[in-house]
């Protein structure tokens, strides 16, 4: 079925295929791209001068220093199952910076029920005291959370209608422990994972092209922060109601679960390579040959998702369920193969 995106999804992405070209021998070429301020070794951020006039020193003197801008309150995402393999990343501990947050008593929220559990937290939906605001709370241990506190920090960088947003954190004491409970929007439109479910098939695809476009579009917003997410799925793509007026299907799709995401131009991303993170149905084949992370593991993995919105059915799903071993294997003969015709 050949399928037309509207002219806004036509956006340049030709950054994006960086990974995706035939790659030759036993090691991954990066092919070279087309703008090189996109390469995995280089950041986007502009160096400072070597020299800054005198009037701009005269300001920065006279500048009193500005008081840090409180956190807001707090809210959460639903956290879903994470598939046959994700890979388990030993990061390293960002909660040390948290050890002198304020350490509450109470929360200011209220847990109501459990919408989803980890390996590592649990997510509930919560109301504020006066029980006018919905948020959902995702809470781990503290001396596990290292990761969520990392997700905080990501998203609270990241300001797009098709973001999942987050309105700040909370460290709880219970007990001998404490928790980290991370608090962002709550999405009661469930995932398009269930809308495909709930369906029992295909999406229609007026409603493919309306939930593609979002997911692009909050892509474009998170890759202009030199964030990649790395585990773009069906499962983390939520659904907020939306008056009919502003989406003739009701549905605003808002990207989610930023826990395996990493910036580029960080210390933990270094160049790029030896990463090896995501859901392996939608992992792309340079994380799977060589670990290798950049903005075309989400395009990739979009383009899976995209397929599973159209057909209904799993990506990969004629192969049953693999090892992971098994997956390398399978992208190997598939994408890295050397074709039996070539074109002239």
């Amino acid at each position: 079925m050949e399928m037309e995106f509207p002219i806004s999804m036509s956006t340049n992405y030709s950054r994006y295929q960086y990974g995706h070209l035939i790659f030759n021998g036993d090691s991954v070429s990066n092919p070279p791209l087309k703008n090189p301020k996109y390469s995995p070794t280089n950041s986007r951020i502009s160096p400072l001068p070597e020299k800054l006039s005198p009037i701009i020193l005269e300001l920065l003197r006279a500048s009193p220093n500005k008081k840090k801008r409180k956190s807001r309150s707090s809210s959460g995402i639903v956290e879903t199952n994470k598939g046959i393999f994700e890979a388990a990343v030993k990061k390293s501990s960002t909660a040390v910076t948290h050890r002198n947050k304020r350490v509450r008593k109470s929360s200011s929220w209220v847990k109501s029920r459990l919408l989803g559990k980890g390996a590592y937290g649990s997510v509930y939906l919560a109301t504020s005291q006066d029980q006018k605001t919905e948020r959902a709370i995702k809470t781990a241990e503290f001396s596990r959370a290292s990761s969520l506190i990392d997700e905080g920090r990501i998203l609270r960088r990241l300001q797009s209608a098709f973001v999942i947003r987050c309105y700040g954190d909370e460290t709880l004491r219970e007990g001998s422990e404490r928790h980290y409970n991370l608090v962002l929007e709550y999405c009661s439109g469930k995932s398009i994972a269930d809308l495909i479910e709930d369906n029992q098939g295909g999406l229609s695809e007026f409603d493919v092209k309306l939930f593609a476009t979002d997911v692009l579009s909050g892509l474009r917003h998170v890759h202009d922060k030199n964030i990649i997410h790395c585990d773009i799925k069906p499962d983390n793509l939520l659904l907020a109601p939306v008056d009919h007026k502003m989406r003739s299907n009701g549905y605003l799709t808002k990207i989610a679960d930023f826990g395996l995401a990493m910036e580029k131009g960080s210390t933990e991303y270094g160049n790029g390579s030896g990463h090896m993170r995501g859901t392996t149905r939608y992992m792309a084949p340079e994380i799977m040959r060589s670990g290798i992370v950049d903005y075309g593991v989400d395009i990739w993995a979009f383009g899976c998702t995209v397929l599973e919105m159209l057909t209904g059915s799993v990506v990969w799903g004629e192969h049953g369920n693999l090892g992971f071993d098994d997956w390398v294997t399978l992208q190997e003969k598939l994408c890295f193969a050397t074709p039996k015709i070539v074109p002239k």
